[in-house]
């Protein structure tokens, strides 16, 4: 049995879909009943409290063996007190209880602010949420860190980059030749899968992210591109553009696909494909 937490967000829904798919049986945990519930047999939901110090897993981690732990704020919007309390404190809690309850591997999607050189309150609840999941040894603990996550479903920065392409306007965003690291939610999910059943050995900290790493300029070509829309970028005043669209975050996934064997998908491709579901999805409202 794997249990999903936070299985109702971004990722859960399409990761407990694509276990239960392979023919796992999931424990899906959400805090809010879902407005549609995956169906299927081999998905077992759960109600679980606010994540917190004080969470009572024991129902939820009954037969359990496997762990995906996703729940928690999703960005630094929250108060810092807020972000400590749910990503530290109650990951914490939540591996030391599954530590107890003779779970054998602990997957835990972190986010690649973690490795930030100065961390906001987000980076660092990860980085600690982190620290407190490698110290339960006996969980075979990965912790994975992805860049931003490509779908067309996304929201935050990538939502906003999607209305951004899907205008006919010129966009100041040519001649960028930053590096960014990306990868897809198929990608994500496939490397959560292959981290569950991992080699034994297999344990600590990984980056994961499709390649090539790609500029700026680049992205939003691809993604205009599944919209069927030209490039259609000048260069601007770089100081003027946001510091997220101009600067470098380039990531080494080696590690983890020496590990696990994952291969990721092409970055380009992936981005026209979200661009083109992008504009399907528009086209049906």
């Amino acid at each position: 049995m794997i249990l999903v937490t936070g299985a109702s967000g971004f990722i859960g829904t399409d990761l407990i879909k694509a276990l239960a798919g392979g023919g796992a049986c999931v424990r899906a945990a959400y805090r809010c009943p879902p407005a549609g519930l995956p169906s299927a047999r081999t998905i077992q939901p759960i109600m679980v409290a606010d994540l917190g110090p004080e969470t009572d897993w024991a129902r939820a981690l009954e037969g359990v063996t496997r762990i995906v732990h996703l729940a928690g704020p999703a960005h630094a919007k929250h108060a810092e007190h807020a972000l400590r309390r749910a990503i530290v404190d109650g990951t914490a809690s939540l591996a030391a209880q599954a530590s107890r309850a003779g779970v054998e591997r602990f997957v835990f999607v972190s986010s690649i602010k973690a490795a930030a050189a100065h961390p906001d309150a987000y980076g660092r609840a990860k980085l600690e949420a982190e620290q407190a999941t490698l110290a339960q040894a006996s969980l075979r603990p990965i912790a994975l860190r992805p860049p931003l996550v490509v779908a067309a479903h996304a929201k935050g920065n990538l939502a906003r980059l999607l209305r951004l392409a899907d205008t006919p306007a010129p966009l100041p965003l040519g001649g960028l030749a930053n590096k960014r690291s990306l990868v897809s939610l198929a990608s994500l999910i496939e490397a959560i899968g292959l981290a569950l059943d991992a080699a034994p050995n297999v344990s600590g900290v990984f980056h994961v992210a499709d390649e090539p790493a790609l500029s700026t300029s680049e992205i939003v070509t691809a993604l205009r591109a599944g919209m069927g829309r030209p490039p259609r970028l000048f260069s601007g005043v770089r100081a003027l553009l946001p510091r997220a669209l101009t600067e470098n975050l380039e990531l080494d996934a080696q590690a983890f696909r020496v590990a696990t064997g994952w291969v990721g998908a092409d970055a380009r491709a992936a981005l026209v494909a979200c661009g083109a579901a992008w504009r399907d999805a528009r086209r049906r409202r």
